[in-house]
């Protein structure tokens, strides 16, 4: 086998998302990958295109404690079908467990990131990581909902 290379952050954040499409369309969701580095909104899914979310994926080869990752240049953006995937892979090629993924709705980035040389940190520790990983319910849910409020038409 060919010797392992150090990867960089890039190709950190693309595997991430592709490997975060990849598990939403093993749920039956469409995923549609943005331009590389053209916005805040790596991934649009939808299941059935009456309702979309979007998701800003951060990948990392590390798998250090607390987990964490600059959440972008400025304040997190906020919104109920706005969310972050935090992907955790090995980088060693031959180490075949899946990446660590903790799917965080926006608004809970936006209420507790904290400032670290004047750019948003988002933080996971052991303690609170349950809440978080592996948690693709938060997605699913939030394409169930209704996209338009229903009428009472009594």
């Amino acid at each position: 086998m060919t010797e392992v290379v150090k990867r960089s952050s890039k190709s950190a954040g693309d595997a991430g998302e592709y490997y975060v499409a990849y598990m939403l369309s093993r749920l039956g969701i469409s995923a549609a990958l943005t331009t590389s580095g053209s916005s805040a909104v790596d991934i649009i899914a939808t299941v059935d295109g009456s309702k979309s979310i979007s998701i800003q994926v951060k990948g990392s080869w590390a798998r250090s404690q607390p987990r964490q990752w600059i959440v972008g240049k400025h304040k997190p953006t906020v919104s109920p079908d706005f969310f972050y995937v935090f992907c955790n892979m090995s980088d060693d090629i031959v180490n075949k467990t899946t990446p660590e993924v903790f799917i965080v709705p926006s608004e809970a980035v936006g209420a507790h990131a904290t400032w670290h040389h004047s750019l948003p940190l988002f933080k996971i520790s052991k303690a609170n990581e349950e809440e978080y990983i592996d948690r693709w319910d938060y997605i699913t849910a939030a394409l169930n909902q209704s996209k338009e409020p229903s009428l009472d038409l009594r």
